[in-house]
């Protein structure tokens, strides 16, 4: 697939929460690294991404959100980084066919850039390359790295999938809460900072996932593609806050009317099941009869 992108379909309608569909297959969270399942528990992972492509998704995400070394350190596995991403891509690949894209799946390390924190910015680039190169290996279409939240850790991301996987394209995502008048990530961080980070880095796509519900993404996926002029990702959550879950008729609407605003791709993230996917699919065979209007908060002002 070449880095602009090109090839993907006009509206792409990507997969659910891969960690959501696990739990209630018994994953226990926080007791073993999630993508260890691609070794030990292969079958089932096939089985939650045969669910989504049997929901109408025509992307699915490898189940290696936090497979990078920081992450898989917490839980003894450091030196299983290549192993449960290349496992992770074939699980994927086992069911995806040829009609079904495969997106290799990074998540953030956990560790924080100065001055907030004291990451190493070249350790941080080294772990996503590494990550990327494994994922690359396996035979992914392209690489997303999602819920970033520091414009620093974008920029190493970015720059890690380049240097690991020089002939993917790299999509990076931000998660942002509404913050008065403003989206900002979970550290305080504006969201134009976050695009102006992504931007440079010369990444291919750019997206927001997790945090919010589909109607509160709308003027953040308006931003995106105002301002950085890339295929936008959109992955919004359907229980905001922990509360009570969206019905999938409602996200499903959500679904078309982040489509409607601009966004390339579109999936659920925390707690979007296949029932969530196939309402959505169903729902895409009507388009708009109109844009959403826009929120009368002046984003990015």
């Amino acid at each position: 697939m070449p880095r602009d992108l090109d090839q993907l379909p006009g509206r792409l309608l990507l997969d659910g929460g891969m960690g959501t569909s696990r739990i209630g297959r018994g994953l226990e969270v926080g007791k073993q690294p999630t993508e260890g399942w691609n070794v030990s528990r292969p079958n089932e992972v096939k089985a939650v991404h045969e669910a989504f492509i049997r929901a109408g998704s025509r992307a699915i995400q490898t189940n290696t959100f936090g497979a990078n070394r920081y992450r898989l350190h917490q839980f003894g596995h450091g030196h299983d980084v290549r192993r449960f991403n290349v496992e992770g891509v074939m699980a994927a690949r086992a069911v995806a066919g040829s009609e079904v894209l495969v997106i290799g799946s990074l998540g953030p390390t956990g560790a924080i850039p100065p001055p907030e924190g004291d990451a190493s910015l070249l350790e941080l680039e080294y772990a996503f390359a590494e990550q990327a190169a494994a994922l690359a290996d396996g035979g992914v279409d392209l690489l997303h790295v999602e819920t970033l939240y520091h414009p620093k850790e974008a920029r190493a991301s970015v720059r890690g999938c380049r240097a690991g996987a020089p002939d993917l394209p790299v999509v990076a995502s931000m998660t942002c809460s509404v913050v008065g008048e403003s989206f900002r990530t979970t550290m305080g961080f504006p969201a134009e900072s976050m695009i102006a980070a992504i931007v440079e880095e010369g990444a291919n796509g750019i997206g927001a996932n997790c945090t919010l519900v589909p109607a509160d993404m709308l003027d953040l996926v308006r931003l995106l593609v105002e301002k950085s002029g890339l295929p936008v990702f959109a992955k919004p959550t359907v229980a905001p806050n922990g509360g009570a879950p969206l019905y999938p008729d409602e996200f499903a609407t959500g679904v078309t009317a982040l489509f409607a605003v601009g966004a390339r791709a579109v999936g659920g993230c925390c707690g979007a099941g296949a029932a969530d996917i196939a309402a959505a699919s169903a729902g895409m065979d009507s388009a708009p009869t109109s844009i959403p209007p826009a929120s009368t908060r002046p984003y990015g002002a």
